[in-house]
């Protein structure tokens, strides 16, 4: 069954995700931050352990390459989380729909 627009009662409708579209960047910007918040210290641990070993060069690379896979991992996580909050909020609260004839949203 497709949808009308109530107003013109136009078929040309669109569904719109603004929903899974905003939590999706929120929930990736967020997730990478508290990635990388979260790995720095467990990096820093695996950074000085190779660094003892390797030498002062592998201490650094070590704590960078830490923060950027916790960031990594964090970004995904955040993302899938959003997503599922915006479908959530497409379907509870928000609108779904808009015309492209008279650009009503319902």
């Amino acid at each position: 069954m497709s949808e009308s627009c109530p107003r013109c009662r136009s078929q040309r409708v669109v569904y719109c995700h603004y929903g899974k579209r905003i939590g999706g960047t929120v929930g990736t910007v967020a997730g990478a931050f508290s990635g990388a918040a979260a790995s720095s210290a467990s990096g820093a641990a695996a950074g000085l352990r190779i660094g003892m070993q390797v030498g002062a060069s592998g201490g650094p690379a070590g704590i960078g390459a830490g923060a950027v896979l916790g960031a990594i991992t964090g970004a995904f996580a955040g993302c899938i989380a959003g997503l599922r909050l915006g479908q959530v909020l497409d379907e509870q609260l928000l609108c779904r729909f808009r015309c492209l004839d008279c650009n009503a949203h319902f």
